[in-house]
């Protein structure tokens, strides 16, 4: 073989191996970001209660030949914080590093049994997040596949651990094990294509260690000749090629963004299609029953009538009995008893009549009703779905996000900063929606198991999540209890005064600190809370009837985040614990609610 055919030959396998080596660090490098990313993020949803006296949050990683992910902690460390702390990554290799931690990572490749550890982590406040695991070993376990990460939560390992989960997380996860399993089997077979790619690149460098023997000589000279040139030229398509991928990936979010906003416009107007058609199926269906009992008490009337009618003819029955003697040597007894039978048959065909009609009515309340329950139920299952379907999606380009902020080279006169801010606006508006949704979709489709609770109990398992907010603003909240207690679900109420707090802080008057009065008071047979605050208040002129629609906002002030449907889902969970809800406001004079709920279980 010529010496030039040669050569070519050698460059052309070092040519390939190289770039395969440089596309599998690159890839390497942007999933130890994701996997970053997405354990702050997990932080986000997991109370710690011994953190008031920590100065900073330790993250282990497990395993000796962790470096490049510990480089990619570290690095992050230096930009943000967990809970308000300054976050240390130290290396464990061995379980028995794991006191004074609150957060371990473990790859499944460091062969650690979860059996082994999860004892050592009762009570011990310590986040166990792994990956590649089978379902629900772990706390938080995750997998890549196709480029994404999907992980589940077992909430039983969290709570042994002394932590607590919030529900939001788990509405994230995958919560069904075959699920997990097509995943985990899908990922297999992609590891075992890799491995068989990995063989062909160690079997190609095999072949070109044998080349490199053969032509050390000339390699020697090209390297003399051409090094600064290749390293010149290779940095500048490295740059090239970088920069060219990053805008080829904006312009790519930007019209996944931009489709998944048309997804869910499209999803809103069909919502409040099918709100419409189920509010005036419930008013038609009301006004028949109404007609239904309007016919009902014409029956009643009816067969009043015929029994007093009866009670004649029976009167008259005996009458004519007396007079039968009379008649038949007169020959006129077989006219009155024709007259008679004919009386007799009018009235049962009268009867009949009624009764079909009666019949008829029921029947085609009991069809509306069945049609209503049909459509009631594939709303909700079509919003469940759509809903869960785009979460992950979402979160996947607020990482993209996130990355693209920390790791874009400012220049002056781009549009590119603005263009990335925008995007996470808008990212983050979708993710709201999304959760509202979610969250409707849940109260719609799960009954609470109802008991009898009290009041005091539940604000006082919730205001200390709010502490925090409302000390640094300065408001005050006054709690009176006169109750005994209401026949309610526990997590129902929960939910409603989240929802109460939330508003109030939200919607709060900046000249004047927020003060919030809860009081609760016992009447006859059901229990009433009086909840006010001195905020913005409603023009409840203006918004007459809208007051509990889905998606209705009562401010145009953009500053204030929301979706709308705060008032929604209050006014839901009330009528499905037997409740009422009644709204007092004027505009810049704060808000008050009366809410009234039973105070026992009702006699079935």
């Amino acid at each position: 073989m010529p010496k030039s055919l040669y050569l070519i030959f050698f460059l052309l396998l070092i040519g390939k191996s190289g770039l395969a080596q440089l596309g599998l660090e690159a890839n390497k490098s942007i999933r130890n970001k994701q996997r970053v990313n997405y354990i702050y993020n997990f932080t986000d949803y997991i109370t710690w209660s011994n953190l008031d006296d920590n100065t900073t949050i330790k993250i282990g990683v497990f395993g000796e030949d962790q470096l490049a992910l510990i480089d990619e902690f570290k690095n992050v460390a230096t930009k943000k914080k967990i809970k308000n702390l300054p976050v240390e990554i130290v290396n464990i290799t061995n379980i028995n590093q794991i006191q004074g931690i609150q957060i371990l990572y473990v790859h499944e490749r460091c062969k650690l049994e979860m059996d082994a550890i999860l004892p050592l982590l009762t009570f011990s406040e310590v986040l166990l997040v792994s990956e590649n695991y089978p379902f629900r070993e772990s706390m938080i376990n995750f997998m890549e596949f196709e480029n994404e990460f999907h992980f589940d939560v077992n909430e039983t390992h969290i709570n042994a651990a002394g932590l607590l989960v919030s529900p939001q997380l788990l509405t994230f996860s995958i919560q069904q094990q075959k699920d997990w399993e097509e995943i985990f089997e899908q990922l297999k077979h992609e590891q075992d294509k890799i491995e068989i790619q990995i063989n062909e690149l160690e079997a190609l460098n095999d072949e070109i260690e044998l080349q490199k023997t053969r032509l050390e000589v000339q390699r020697a000279q090209i390297k003399k000749q051409q090094l600064n040139l290749k390293t010149q030229e290779g940095d500048i398509e490295a740059k090239k090629k970088e920069l060219a991928d990053k805008l080829a990936e904006i312009d790519r979010q930007k019209r996944e963004l931009s489709n998944l906003q048309k997804r869910i416009n499209a999803q809103s107007d069909e919502t409040f299609r099918l709100t419409n058609t189920l509010d005036r199926q419930e008013d038609s269906i009301q006004f028949r029953k109404r007609q239904l009992l309007v016919q009902r008490h014409t029956m009643s009337e009816q067969e009043i009538r015929l029994a007093k009618q009866v009670g004649a003819i029976n009167i008259q029955d005996q009458r004519l009995i007396t007079q039968f003697e009379k008649l038949r040597s007169q020959g006129l007894l077989i006219y009155v008893f024709l007259v008679i039978i004919l009386v007799i048959l009018g009235l049962i065909l009268f009867a009949w009549r009624e009764y079909r009609r009666k019949k008829k009515s029921e029947k085609e309340v009991r069809i509306q009703n069945q049609k209503l329950l049909v459509l009631n139920e594939s709303l909700d299952s079509f919003v469940y779905r759509v809903s869960h379907d785009l979460k992950a999606p979402v979160i996947n380009v607020k990482n993209m996000i996130t990355m693209l902020k920390e790791h874009w080279v400012v220049e002056e006169g781009s549009l590119v900063p603005k263009i990335i801010d925008n995007l996470e606006l808008s990212s983050n508006r979708l993710d709201l929606t999304i959760t509202d949704l979610l969250e409707l979709s849940k109260i719609e489709k799960v009954d609470e198991i109802r008991e009898q609770i009290r009041i005091k109990d539940v604000l006082q398992s919730i205001l200390p999540d709010y502490q925090d907010e409302l000390e640094s603003i300065g408001a005050k909240v006054e709690l009176t209890f006169l109750d005994s207690g209401t026949y309610s679900s526990f997590i129902e109420m929960s939910s409603v005064f989240q929802n109460l707090l939330t508003n109030s802080i939200k919607y709060r008057r900046k000249d004047v600190p927020l003060l919030i009065e809860i009081s609760t008071r016992d009447m006859g047979s059901i229990m009433v809370i009086d909840y006010r605050d001195n905020g913005l208040g409603i023009d409840l002129e203006q918004f007459k009837g809208k007051l509990f629609s889905m998606f209705q906002r009562f401010t145009s002030d953009q500053s204030i985040s929301g979706t709308g449907v705060g008032m929604y889902i209050i006014k839901r969970l009330i009528d499905k614990n037997s409740g009422t809800v009644e709204l007092r406001s004027e505009h810049n004079q704060g808000l008050g609610y009366l809410i009234t709920l039973p105070s026992k279980m009702p006699k079935s």
